[in-house]
């Protein structure tokens, strides 16, 4: 079997990098150092595929790395013949403007006739009472790291990422490494001048990557570092219904079902009066049974308001960033259960983390003594490295 896969492997990769020179160990012009890099593997683990002494799960990685990078060369190739078409079609419309005054001149004219209808629409814009949505000049699309983190292996750049050369160093933390996103959405009441107020969970799009230096407490490679970007809403209940009884069992202090059903954008009673963008830092210490995250705000910002809806019911959403959830209240998680104490027991969105916590408030907890619980967790989307982690359980 494993001759079959080496044989696998070896054609693979000539295809993508040229003829195996055995003397020189290269493929084509490539020698084994760059193409290990290429396929995120170790230079050791790499001479146990060309020497046949890999496992059979070791192949089957490394032959879907082979076709990824072949994947990405061609979508370089027709992205490059694309730009390359591009081009000449604007040097032919360059060509055609020139030649033609005619036609100048109707695109001039066209744009003045463009810029008059801007105008009125401004003006009518300006003299009309409109339900309006204030956006902040900051929203951001997609991770505000993304740029350092996740750039084509090709380009000029240092990812933050473990060298391949330390990721066993750090074991089990180099299994983490890589793209998390929230594993299920949750909502909270907000505490504010008069009930139905809600936040809701949308998405958090996280980097971790582990820690070189702060390793003093859990012990090296076992400190995880999160960049948590996360998008969650602001919502009113028209009917402003007291949170108790219908939603949540003061005696239990348990949220009821008929909260765990709401879908706030399936009823009609509910609102969306802002969108909150807000982005966390956390410390995640790896033991092997558990997982101990601590977090940390690092700012929010409000986009997508709807200024009209929170005139109306008296919501100040500047008022709810900075002093309800910004310092009114606190969260506790406890630590949670760690199914990967064999880091290469980690795959691509199928892991899991999760968090039980309570949400409080310092000032008064809204009558109820105690705090509201939820679930927080990150599922793996895309992992840095996962090729035969050597730590095991107890090391």
């Amino acid at each position: 079997m494993e001759g079959t896969l080496k044989e696998k492997f070896i054609a693979k990769l000539e295809t993508c990098y040229g003829p195996w020179n055995e003397i020189r160990s290269k493929f084509g012009a490539n020698p084994f150092g760059v193409i290990s890099r290429d396929l995120s593997i170790s230079a050791s683990q790499f001479s146990k595929l060309i020497s046949g002494t890999a496992t059979e799960g070791m192949y089957q990685r490394s032959i879907e790395n082979v076709e990824r990078v072949i994947q990405q060369r061609a979508t370089l190739e027709a992205l490059r013949i694309s730009q390359g078409e591009e081009e000449k079609l604007h040097s032919r419309l360059s060509f055609l403007a020139k030649e033609s005054k005619r036609q100048k001149l109707i695109w001039l004219g066209g744009g003045a006739l463009l810029a008059s209808l801007v105008a009125g629409l401004i003006f009518v814009l300006q003299t009309t009472e409109v339900d309006t949505r204030a956006n902040s000049p900051f929203e951001i699309k997609g991770h505000p790291l993304a740029a350092f983190f996740d750039q084509d292996f090709q380009a000029s750049f240092n990812s933050p990422y473990l060298d391949l050369s330390e990721v066993q160093d750090y074991c089990p933390c180099g299994g983490y490494e890589g793209t998390w996103a929230l594993d299920k959405t949750y909502k909270l009441p907000l505490p504010a001048s008069q009930p139905g107020l809600y936040y809701l969970s949308r998405s958090a799009d996280v980097r971790m990557k582990c820690s070189r230096s702060d390793t003093l407490t859990a012990g090296k490679g076992r400190v995880l570092m999160g960049y948590e970007y996360l998008i969650n809403e602001i919502w009113i209940d028209r009917d402003l219904s007291p949170l108790s009884p219908t939603y949540f069992d003061k005696d239990s202090k348990q949220f009821t079902a008929a909260f765990e059903a709401l879908n706030f954008d399936q009823e009609s009673n509910f609102a969306k009066i802002a969108t909150i963008h807000s982005f966390f830092i956390d410390k995640f210490e790896l033991y092997d049974d558990s997982i101990v995250r601590r977090g940390e705000p690092y700012g929010r910002f409000a986009t997508d308001i709807d200024t009209k809806l929170a005139r109306q019911y008296k919501v100040d959403v500047k008022y709810i960033l900075e002093q309800v959830i910004g310092n009114l209240t606190t969260t506790d998680c406890a630590p949670a259960a760690n199914p990967f104490c064999d880091p290469n027991d980690l795959q691509e969105e199928l892991s899991a983390i999760n968090f039980q916590c309570l949400y409080t408030i310092r000032s008064e907890n809204m009558g109820i003594g105690g705090g509201y619980p939820y679930q927080k967790g990150y599922r793996l989307k895309k992992q840095s490295y996962s090729d035969n982690l050597v730590c095991k359980c107890g090391d």
